[in-house]
Protein backbone atom coordinates (compact mmCIF):
# COMPACT_ATOMS: atom_id res chain seq x y z
CA UNK A 1 0.00 0.00 0.00
CA UNK A 2 1.41 3.72 -1.14
CA UNK A 3 1.72 6.66 0.65
CA UNK A 4 2.16 9.92 -0.25
CA UNK A 5 5.00 11.27 2.72
CA UNK A 6 3.71 14.54 2.08
CA UNK A 7 0.35 13.35 2.96
CA UNK A 8 1.10 14.50 6.56
CA UNK A 9 0.86 17.24 9.13
CA UNK A 10 3.17 20.29 8.27
CA UNK A 11 5.50 21.45 11.04
CA UNK A 12 3.28 25.14 10.66
CA UNK A 13 0.28 23.60 11.25
CA UNK A 14 1.69 22.83 14.86
CA UNK A 15 1.01 24.84 17.49
CA UNK A 16 2.67 28.74 19.09
CA UNK A 17 2.63 31.68 21.20
CA UNK A 18 5.12 35.05 21.18
CA UNK A 19 4.52 37.49 23.34
CA UNK A 20 7.08 41.11 23.15
CA UNK A 21 7.06 43.96 25.44
CA UNK A 22 6.38 46.73 23.81
CA UNK A 23 5.60 50.45 24.96
CA UNK A 24 2.23 50.15 24.22
CA UNK A 25 2.00 46.93 26.78
CA UNK A 26 2.50 43.26 25.84
CA UNK A 27 1.73 42.23 22.25
CA UNK A 28 1.11 38.11 22.09
CA UNK A 29 0.58 35.61 19.24
CA UNK A 30 -0.66 31.95 18.61
CA UNK A 31 -2.20 29.85 21.44
CA UNK A 32 -1.89 31.06 24.99
CA UNK A 33 -2.99 27.68 26.47
CA UNK A 34 -1.39 24.46 25.28
CA UNK A 35 -0.91 20.93 26.58
CA UNK A 36 0.22 18.34 23.90
CA UNK A 37 0.98 14.50 24.80
CA UNK A 38 -0.09 12.64 27.54
CA UNK A 39 0.11 12.29 31.25
CA UNK A 40 -1.20 9.73 33.75
CA UNK A 41 -1.77 9.74 37.16
CA UNK A 42 1.31 10.83 39.07
CA UNK A 43 0.38 7.62 42.18
CA UNK A 44 2.58 7.71 44.88
CA UNK A 45 5.00 9.86 42.82
CA UNK A 46 5.61 14.12 43.09
CA UNK A 47 6.29 14.04 39.22
CA UNK A 48 3.67 12.86 37.14
CA UNK A 49 4.23 10.23 34.71
CA UNK A 50 3.52 10.24 30.22
CA UNK A 51 5.04 12.65 27.82
CA UNK A 52 3.83 15.86 27.21
CA UNK A 53 4.84 19.56 27.50
CA UNK A 54 2.14 22.21 28.21
CA UNK A 55 2.17 26.30 28.84
CA UNK A 56 -0.14 28.75 30.09
CA UNK A 57 -0.50 32.44 29.54
CA UNK A 58 -2.03 34.25 31.96
CA UNK A 59 -1.77 37.82 30.42
CA UNK A 60 1.18 39.07 32.21
CA UNK A 61 3.05 35.68 32.41
CA UNK A 62 4.07 32.79 30.33
CA UNK A 63 4.68 28.76 32.16
CA UNK A 64 5.98 26.20 30.21
CA UNK A 65 6.76 23.01 31.88
CA UNK A 66 7.52 19.40 29.96
CA UNK A 67 7.49 15.49 31.29
CA UNK A 68 10.38 14.50 33.41
CA UNK A 69 12.06 13.12 30.62
CA UNK A 70 12.07 16.41 27.98
CA UNK A 71 10.95 13.74 25.38
CA UNK A 72 8.20 15.94 23.99
CA UNK A 73 9.94 18.62 21.76
CA UNK A 74 9.38 22.18 22.89
CA UNK A 75 11.68 24.65 20.88
CA UNK A 76 12.26 28.11 22.50
CA UNK A 77 14.19 31.47 21.66
CA UNK A 78 14.27 34.32 24.18
CA UNK A 79 15.91 37.76 23.00
CA UNK A 80 15.45 41.10 23.94
CA UNK A 81 11.89 41.66 25.46
CA UNK A 82 10.80 38.76 23.27
CA UNK A 83 10.17 34.72 23.49
CA UNK A 84 8.63 32.57 21.12
CA UNK A 85 7.62 29.03 21.98
CA UNK A 86 6.61 25.93 19.43
CA UNK A 87 7.49 22.04 19.10
CA UNK A 88 8.00 23.50 15.18
CA UNK A 89 11.02 25.00 15.38
CA UNK A 90 9.94 26.72 11.78
CA UNK A 91 7.42 28.77 13.91
CA UNK A 92 10.19 29.97 16.53
CA UNK A 93 12.30 30.92 13.51
CA UNK A 94 9.76 33.73 12.27
CA UNK A 95 10.86 35.05 15.50
CA UNK A 96 13.10 39.02 15.35
CA UNK A 97 16.09 37.94 16.51
CA UNK A 98 19.86 36.59 15.03
CA UNK A 99 19.28 33.92 12.67
CA UNK A 100 23.17 32.66 13.43
CA UNK A 101 24.15 28.98 13.13
CA UNK A 102 25.81 27.05 16.83
CA UNK A 103 28.63 25.86 14.96
CA UNK A 104 29.67 23.53 18.01
CA UNK A 105 26.18 22.09 17.76
CA UNK A 106 26.45 21.55 14.56
CA UNK A 107 30.20 19.90 14.37
CA UNK A 108 27.93 16.61 17.11
CA UNK A 109 25.00 17.13 15.13
CA UNK A 110 26.59 16.17 11.49
CA UNK A 111 28.46 13.06 12.82
CA UNK A 112 26.19 11.97 15.48
CA UNK A 113 23.08 12.45 13.50
CA UNK A 114 21.32 14.09 16.36
CA UNK A 115 21.85 16.83 18.46
CA UNK A 116 22.86 17.01 22.04
CA UNK A 117 21.64 18.20 25.48
CA UNK A 118 19.60 21.23 24.42
CA UNK A 119 21.10 21.99 21.19
CA UNK A 120 19.62 23.11 18.04
CA UNK A 121 21.50 23.98 14.61
CA UNK A 122 20.86 27.88 15.86
CA UNK A 123 22.66 29.84 18.89
CA UNK A 124 19.40 31.76 19.97
CA UNK A 125 17.12 28.57 19.91
CA UNK A 126 17.22 26.16 22.26
CA UNK A 127 14.82 22.76 23.49
CA UNK A 128 13.51 22.82 26.61
CA UNK A 129 15.62 20.67 29.23
CA UNK A 130 14.03 17.24 30.97
CA UNK A 131 11.86 17.66 33.57
CA UNK A 132 11.93 21.58 33.75
CA UNK A 133 9.82 24.91 34.13
CA UNK A 134 10.67 27.85 31.86
CA UNK A 135 8.76 31.22 33.36
CA UNK A 136 8.73 34.28 31.40
CA UNK A 137 7.47 37.88 32.33
CA UNK A 138 7.96 41.58 31.20
CA UNK A 139 10.56 40.12 29.14
CA UNK A 140 12.36 38.52 31.68
CA UNK A 141 13.24 34.70 31.14
CA UNK A 142 13.70 32.02 34.69
CA UNK A 143 14.45 28.70 33.66
CA UNK A 144 14.06 26.21 36.38
CA UNK A 145 16.17 23.00 35.18
CA UNK A 146 14.68 19.11 36.27
CA UNK A 147 17.80 16.56 36.70
CA UNK A 148 18.63 13.48 34.70
CA UNK A 149 19.68 11.59 37.52
CA UNK A 150 17.45 8.17 37.96
CA UNK A 151 16.71 7.38 41.22
CA UNK A 152 16.60 3.95 42.57
CA UNK A 153 14.05 1.58 42.08
CA UNK A 154 11.45 0.31 44.47
CA UNK A 155 13.37 -3.20 44.95
CA UNK A 156 16.51 -4.27 43.38
CA UNK A 157 17.08 -7.20 41.44
CA UNK A 158 19.42 -9.26 43.46
CA UNK A 159 20.29 -11.92 40.53
CA UNK A 160 19.24 -12.49 36.42
CA UNK A 161 16.11 -14.24 37.01
CA UNK A 162 14.99 -11.71 39.41
CA UNK A 163 15.71 -9.11 37.28
CA UNK A 164 13.33 -10.95 34.45
CA UNK A 165 10.29 -11.68 37.18
CA UNK A 166 10.66 -8.00 38.00
CA UNK A 167 10.73 -6.24 34.27
CA UNK A 168 7.75 -8.80 33.35
CA UNK A 169 5.70 -7.61 35.88
CA UNK A 170 6.52 -3.90 36.09
CA UNK A 171 5.94 -4.27 32.13
CA UNK A 172 2.68 -5.15 32.28
CA UNK A 173 1.89 -2.85 35.04
CA UNK A 174 3.44 0.00 32.63
CA UNK A 175 0.29 -1.48 30.11
CA UNK A 176 -1.90 -1.56 32.60
CA UNK A 177 -1.74 2.41 33.63
CA UNK A 178 -2.19 2.77 29.66
CA UNK A 179 -5.09 1.51 28.62
CA UNK A 180 -6.54 2.46 24.54
CA UNK A 181 -8.08 5.42 24.67
CA UNK A 182 -10.95 3.45 22.57
CA UNK A 183 -11.62 0.18 21.42
CA UNK A 184 -9.16 0.66 18.20
CA UNK A 185 -6.00 1.44 18.13
CA UNK A 186 -2.51 0.67 16.27
CA UNK A 187 0.48 -1.02 17.09
CA UNK A 188 3.19 -1.14 14.70
CA UNK A 189 5.34 -4.27 14.83
CA UNK A 190 8.71 -5.74 13.78
CA UNK A 191 10.66 -8.41 13.98
CA UNK A 192 12.43 -6.89 16.91
CA UNK A 193 11.69 -7.19 21.11
CA UNK A 194 10.28 -3.82 21.89
CA UNK A 195 6.83 -3.96 19.59
CA UNK A 196 6.13 -7.78 20.23
CA UNK A 197 6.32 -7.03 24.11
CA UNK A 198 4.30 -4.28 23.68
CA UNK A 199 2.13 -6.69 21.99
CA UNK A 200 1.86 -9.97 24.45
CA UNK A 201 1.54 -7.15 27.36
CA UNK A 202 -1.36 -5.62 25.54
CA UNK A 203 -3.15 -9.07 24.51
CA UNK A 204 -2.87 -10.66 28.08
CA UNK A 205 -4.54 -7.71 29.47
CA UNK A 206 -7.33 -8.39 27.25
CA UNK A 207 -6.54 -5.60 24.19
CA UNK A 208 -6.31 -6.61 21.18
CA UNK A 209 -5.01 -4.21 18.27
CA UNK A 210 -7.52 -3.30 15.45
CA UNK A 211 -4.62 -3.66 13.14
CA UNK A 212 -0.81 -4.06 13.33
CA UNK A 213 1.51 -2.45 10.77
CA UNK A 214 4.92 -2.65 9.38
CA UNK A 215 7.00 -1.35 6.64
CA UNK A 216 7.71 -3.09 3.82
CA UNK A 217 11.86 -1.72 3.17
CA UNK A 218 13.35 -1.83 -0.59
CA UNK A 219 16.42 -3.73 -1.04
CA UNK A 220 19.11 -4.48 0.08
CA UNK A 221 17.26 -4.49 3.01
CA UNK A 222 16.51 -8.14 3.73
CA UNK A 223 13.35 -7.54 4.95
CA UNK A 224 13.30 -9.37 8.28
CA UNK A 225 11.01 -7.03 10.05
CA UNK A 226 8.18 -7.75 7.35
CA UNK A 227 9.41 -11.75 7.68
CA UNK A 228 8.82 -11.87 11.30
CA UNK A 229 5.66 -9.54 11.69
CA UNK A 230 3.71 -11.92 9.03
CA UNK A 231 4.73 -14.77 10.79
CA UNK A 232 3.85 -12.97 14.11
CA UNK A 233 0.58 -11.35 12.69
CA UNK A 234 -0.33 -15.22 11.44
CA UNK A 235 0.17 -16.63 14.88
CA UNK A 236 -1.98 -14.19 17.18
CA UNK A 237 -5.07 -13.91 13.77
CA UNK A 238 -4.21 -10.13 13.34
CA UNK A 239 -5.00 -7.85 10.96
CA UNK A 240 -1.94 -6.98 9.46
CA UNK A 241 -1.03 -3.72 6.82
CA UNK A 242 2.11 -3.71 5.06
CA UNK A 243 3.33 -0.25 3.77
CA UNK A 244 5.34 0.29 1.52
CA UNK A 245 8.55 3.05 1.59
CA UNK A 246 8.21 6.26 0.05
CA UNK A 247 8.36 6.62 -3.45
CA UNK A 248 10.26 9.33 -3.76
CA UNK A 249 13.70 9.28 -1.65
CA UNK A 250 14.17 13.00 -2.37
CA UNK A 251 10.48 14.30 -1.32
CA UNK A 252 10.53 12.25 1.84
CA UNK A 253 14.12 13.32 3.16
CA UNK A 254 12.73 17.06 2.63
CA UNK A 255 9.48 16.20 4.57
CA UNK A 256 11.91 14.67 7.00
CA UNK A 257 14.55 17.71 7.48
CA UNK A 258 11.13 19.81 8.34
CA UNK A 259 9.24 17.52 10.51
CA UNK A 260 12.35 16.72 12.65
CA UNK A 261 12.98 20.51 12.85
CA UNK A 262 16.01 20.24 11.47
CA UNK A 263 17.41 17.81 14.26
CA UNK A 264 17.49 14.58 13.47
CA UNK A 265 18.03 12.31 10.31
CA UNK A 266 16.80 8.93 8.67
CA UNK A 267 13.30 8.77 9.42
CA UNK A 268 12.47 8.82 5.86
CA UNK A 269 10.64 5.02 6.24
CA UNK A 270 8.52 6.32 8.75
CA UNK A 271 6.49 9.18 6.87
CA UNK A 272 3.98 6.36 4.75
CA UNK A 273 3.01 5.23 7.87
CA UNK A 274 2.10 8.44 9.47
CA UNK A 275 0.73 9.23 6.37
CA UNK A 276 -1.38 6.12 6.71
CA UNK A 277 -2.44 6.42 10.38
CA UNK A 278 -3.70 9.88 9.81
CA UNK A 279 -7.01 9.94 10.65
CA UNK A 280 -7.49 6.44 11.58
CA UNK A 281 -6.47 5.68 15.08
CA UNK A 282 -6.78 7.71 18.25
CA UNK A 283 -4.18 5.64 20.00
CA UNK A 284 -1.03 4.05 19.02
CA UNK A 285 1.96 2.09 21.19
CA UNK A 286 5.82 2.73 20.58
CA UNK A 287 8.78 1.29 21.60
CA UNK A 288 10.97 3.99 22.08
CA UNK A 289 13.74 3.41 24.61
CA UNK A 290 13.01 -0.66 24.88
CA UNK A 291 16.44 -1.53 22.81
CA UNK A 292 18.61 1.26 24.89
CA UNK A 293 17.63 0.27 28.58
CA UNK A 294 16.82 -3.27 28.25
CA UNK A 295 18.79 -4.84 25.16
CA UNK A 296 22.02 -2.71 25.56
CA UNK A 297 21.81 -1.35 22.01
CA UNK A 298 25.01 0.37 21.15
CA UNK A 299 26.71 -0.64 24.25
CA UNK A 300 30.02 -2.83 23.68
CA UNK A 301 32.91 -3.45 25.89
CA UNK A 302 35.40 -1.00 24.15
CA UNK A 303 33.28 1.82 25.01
CA UNK A 304 32.43 0.78 28.56
CA UNK A 305 36.01 0.63 29.18
CA UNK A 306 36.82 3.99 28.12
CA UNK A 307 34.01 5.40 30.05
CA UNK A 308 35.24 3.41 33.13
CA UNK A 309 38.66 4.79 32.49
CA UNK A 310 37.41 8.36 32.48
CA UNK A 311 39.04 8.43 29.07
CA UNK A 312 35.95 10.76 27.72
CA UNK A 313 38.20 12.54 24.82
CA UNK A 314 39.12 9.11 23.50
CA UNK A 315 35.07 7.78 23.72
CA UNK A 316 34.13 10.70 22.28
CA UNK A 317 36.56 10.60 18.66
CA UNK A 318 35.39 7.22 18.58
CA UNK A 319 31.68 8.11 18.63
CA UNK A 320 31.80 10.91 16.38
CA UNK A 321 33.81 8.77 13.59
CA UNK A 322 31.43 5.92 14.07
CA UNK A 323 29.57 7.21 11.10
CA UNK A 324 32.23 8.25 8.45
CA UNK A 325 30.72 11.36 7.26
CA UNK A 326 34.30 12.80 7.77
CA UNK A 327 34.87 12.74 4.47
CA UNK A 328 31.14 14.90 3.49
CA UNK A 329 32.39 17.70 5.56
CA UNK A 330 35.90 17.89 4.50
CA UNK A 331 35.06 17.64 0.97
CA UNK A 332 31.57 19.01 0.34
CA UNK A 333 30.80 21.87 2.96
CA UNK A 334 32.44 25.45 1.99
CA UNK A 335 35.92 25.19 3.28
CA UNK A 336 35.13 28.06 5.93
CA UNK A 337 32.16 26.25 6.85
CA UNK A 338 33.81 22.74 7.25
CA UNK A 339 36.62 24.59 9.22
CA UNK A 340 34.26 25.58 11.80
CA UNK A 341 32.68 22.25 12.04
CA UNK A 342 36.25 21.13 12.88
CA UNK A 343 36.58 17.28 14.87
CA UNK A 344 38.28 19.24 17.57
CA UNK A 345 35.29 21.16 18.54
CA UNK A 346 32.89 18.70 18.27
CA UNK A 347 35.10 16.48 20.48
CA UNK A 348 35.25 18.74 23.50
CA UNK A 349 31.35 19.10 23.30
CA UNK A 350 30.23 15.99 23.14
CA UNK A 351 33.27 15.15 25.97
CA UNK A 352 30.97 17.66 28.35
CA UNK A 353 28.72 15.97 27.49
CA UNK A 354 29.79 12.66 28.20
CA UNK A 355 31.09 14.21 31.64
CA UNK A 356 27.07 14.95 32.70
CA UNK A 357 26.66 11.38 32.70
CA UNK A 358 29.99 9.74 34.33
CA UNK A 359 28.35 9.23 37.76
CA UNK A 360 25.18 6.99 36.48
CA UNK A 361 24.86 3.75 37.44
CA UNK A 362 25.42 2.83 33.75
CA UNK A 363 27.02 6.21 32.19
CA UNK A 364 26.84 4.44 28.36
CA UNK A 365 23.39 3.83 28.95
CA UNK A 366 22.37 7.19 29.99
CA UNK A 367 24.59 8.97 27.66
CA UNK A 368 22.85 7.39 24.99
CA UNK A 369 19.18 7.90 26.37
CA UNK A 370 19.17 11.02 27.62
CA UNK A 371 20.91 11.88 23.65
CA UNK A 372 19.70 9.31 21.06
CA UNK A 373 16.84 8.33 22.11
CA UNK A 374 15.93 11.70 23.82
CA UNK A 375 16.61 13.84 20.99
CA UNK A 376 17.01 11.81 18.06
CA UNK A 377 14.43 8.59 18.07
CA UNK A 378 11.91 10.34 20.27
CA UNK A 379 10.86 12.52 17.10
CA UNK A 380 9.34 10.16 15.45
CA UNK A 381 6.67 9.57 18.23
CA UNK A 382 6.91 13.16 19.14
CA UNK A 383 7.00 14.94 16.07
CA UNK A 384 6.24 12.51 12.98
CA UNK A 385 3.56 11.22 14.64
CA UNK A 386 2.36 14.21 16.21
CA UNK A 387 -1.33 13.77 14.04
CA UNK A 388 -1.92 10.96 16.72
CA UNK A 389 -4.09 12.28 20.02
CA UNK A 390 -2.28 9.11 22.48
CA UNK A 391 1.20 8.25 21.31
CA UNK A 392 2.25 5.54 24.43
CA UNK A 393 5.67 4.96 25.16
CA UNK A 394 5.64 1.74 27.95
CA UNK A 395 9.15 1.99 28.72
CA UNK A 396 9.08 5.43 29.20
CA UNK A 397 7.14 4.91 32.39
CA UNK A 398 8.60 5.28 35.25
CA UNK A 399 8.94 2.10 37.35
CA UNK A 400 10.17 0.50 34.26
CA UNK A 401 13.12 2.70 33.25
CA UNK A 402 14.17 3.40 36.65
CA UNK A 403 14.51 -0.39 37.05
CA UNK A 404 16.26 -1.38 33.90
CA UNK A 405 18.53 1.68 33.71
CA UNK A 406 19.73 0.30 37.48
CA UNK A 407 20.59 -3.16 36.79
CA UNK A 408 23.46 -4.69 36.03
CA UNK A 409 24.86 -3.57 32.64
CA UNK A 410 25.33 -7.64 31.80
CA UNK A 411 22.26 -8.77 32.17
CA UNK A 412 21.25 -6.71 28.74
CA UNK A 413 24.03 -7.92 26.82
CA UNK A 414 23.00 -9.70 23.19
CA UNK A 415 19.32 -8.91 24.70
CA UNK A 416 19.54 -11.61 26.88
CA UNK A 417 17.35 -10.37 29.55
CA UNK A 418 14.53 -8.87 26.97
CA UNK A 419 14.53 -12.21 25.34
CA UNK A 420 14.60 -14.07 28.58
CA UNK A 421 11.34 -11.91 29.79
CA UNK A 422 9.36 -12.12 27.24
CA UNK A 423 9.87 -15.90 26.85
CA UNK A 424 9.04 -16.96 30.31
CA UNK A 425 6.07 -13.87 30.43
CA UNK A 426 4.47 -15.35 27.38
CA UNK A 427 5.71 -19.01 27.01
CA UNK A 428 3.10 -20.22 23.80
CA UNK A 429 5.23 -17.77 21.79
CA UNK A 430 8.44 -18.77 22.56
CA UNK A 431 8.89 -20.43 19.70
CA UNK A 432 8.73 -17.54 17.58
CA UNK A 433 11.86 -16.52 16.15
CA UNK A 434 13.53 -12.75 16.12
CA UNK A 435 14.67 -10.82 13.00
CA UNK A 436 18.38 -12.32 11.78
CA UNK A 437 20.38 -9.06 12.29
CA UNK A 438 23.13 -10.33 9.75
CA UNK A 439 20.45 -11.23 6.86
CA UNK A 440 21.50 -10.56 3.23
CA UNK A 441 19.35 -9.09 1.19
CA UNK A 442 19.15 -8.19 -2.50
CA UNK A 443 19.76 -5.61 -4.81
CA UNK A 444 19.01 -4.91 -8.64
CA UNK A 445 17.34 -2.49 -11.33
CA UNK A 446 14.34 -1.88 -8.52
CA UNK A 447 17.05 -0.12 -6.61
CA UNK A 448 18.72 1.28 -8.81
CA UNK A 449 15.60 3.21 -10.42
CA UNK A 450 14.62 4.21 -7.09
CA UNK A 451 18.00 5.97 -6.49
CA UNK A 452 18.54 7.27 -10.01
CA UNK A 453 15.19 9.07 -9.46
CA UNK A 454 15.99 10.39 -6.41
CA UNK A 455 19.77 11.93 -7.78
CA UNK A 456 17.65 13.09 -11.07
CA UNK A 457 15.34 15.38 -8.49
CA UNK A 458 18.09 16.70 -6.74
CA UNK A 459 19.48 18.16 -9.78
CA UNK A 460 16.40 19.11 -10.95
CA UNK A 461 16.08 21.00 -7.33
CA UNK A 462 19.14 22.74 -8.23
CA UNK A 463 18.49 23.76 -12.13
CA UNK A 464 14.92 25.00 -11.08
CA UNK A 465 16.74 27.08 -8.35
CA UNK A 466 20.14 28.55 -9.64
CA UNK A 467 20.23 30.70 -6.35
CA UNK A 468 21.79 27.44 -4.70
CA UNK A 469 24.52 26.62 -7.33
CA UNK A 470 25.24 30.00 -5.27
CA UNK A 471 25.27 28.43 -1.73
CA UNK A 472 27.57 29.62 0.83
CA UNK A 473 27.45 26.46 2.71
CA UNK A 474 28.35 23.73 0.32
CA UNK A 475 30.24 23.07 -2.71
CA UNK A 476 26.85 22.89 -5.15
CA UNK A 477 29.42 22.57 -8.19
CA UNK A 478 30.93 19.53 -7.09
CA UNK A 479 27.20 17.74 -5.76
CA UNK A 480 26.44 18.87 -9.08
CA UNK A 481 28.83 16.90 -10.69
CA UNK A 482 28.41 14.33 -8.55
CA UNK A 483 24.73 13.83 -9.20
CA UNK A 484 25.84 14.39 -12.82
CA UNK A 485 27.79 11.59 -12.54
CA UNK A 486 25.55 9.20 -10.51
CA UNK A 487 22.87 9.67 -13.13
CA UNK A 488 25.53 8.06 -15.79
CA UNK A 489 26.03 5.10 -14.23
CA UNK A 490 24.29 2.02 -15.39
CA UNK A 491 23.98 0.61 -11.75
CA UNK A 492 22.86 3.82 -9.01
CA UNK A 493 23.25 2.63 -5.89
CA UNK A 494 22.66 5.02 -2.47
CA UNK A 495 23.78 8.24 -2.57
CA UNK A 496 26.13 9.08 0.74
CA UNK A 497 25.71 12.79 -0.11
CA UNK A 498 22.40 13.49 -0.46
CA UNK A 499 21.11 13.47 2.49
CA UNK A 500 23.47 15.93 4.15
CA UNK A 501 23.75 17.74 1.21
CA UNK A 502 20.41 18.37 1.21
CA UNK A 503 20.33 18.99 4.77
CA UNK A 504 22.44 21.80 4.65
CA UNK A 505 20.53 23.79 1.89
CA UNK A 506 17.45 23.13 3.68
CA UNK A 507 19.18 24.65 6.93
CA UNK A 508 20.99 27.65 4.85
CA UNK A 509 17.73 28.94 3.38
CA UNK A 510 16.02 28.62 6.85
CA UNK A 511 18.54 31.27 7.45
CA UNK A 512 17.71 33.28 4.55
CA UNK A 513 13.75 33.70 5.09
Amino acid sequence: MQHSPLDVLSSFDRPFFSARVTPDGIVTGGTPHCFLGHRLSPGNRSVADGIFVQWQWDGQRLVVSNDRYGIYPLYYACHGNAIHISPSIHHVLQGDFPKTLDTAALAVFYRLGFFIAEDTPFEQIRILPPGSRLIWQQGRLHLERGSIETPAPASEARSFDEAVGQYASLFEQAIARRPPAADEFTLPISGGRDSRHILLALLKQGYRPSNTITVKMRPPSANEDLRIARMLAAELQLPHTEIENPDSFFQANLKDIELTNFCGSGHTWLLPVASYLKGRTSTLYDGLAGSVISGGFQVNEQKLALFRAGKLTELATLLLRETGLGPFLSSTLRSHFSGELDESLAVQKLSEELARHQHARHPLVSYIFWNRTRRGVGLIPFAILADIPNVYCPYLDHDVLDFLINLDASYSVNNALHDETIRRAYPDYAHLPFEKKDARGTSGRMMSRYYRRAVREFAGYFIKHPARMGSGLIKSERVMLMLLRDMSKRQCDYSWYLRPALYTLQLEQALNR
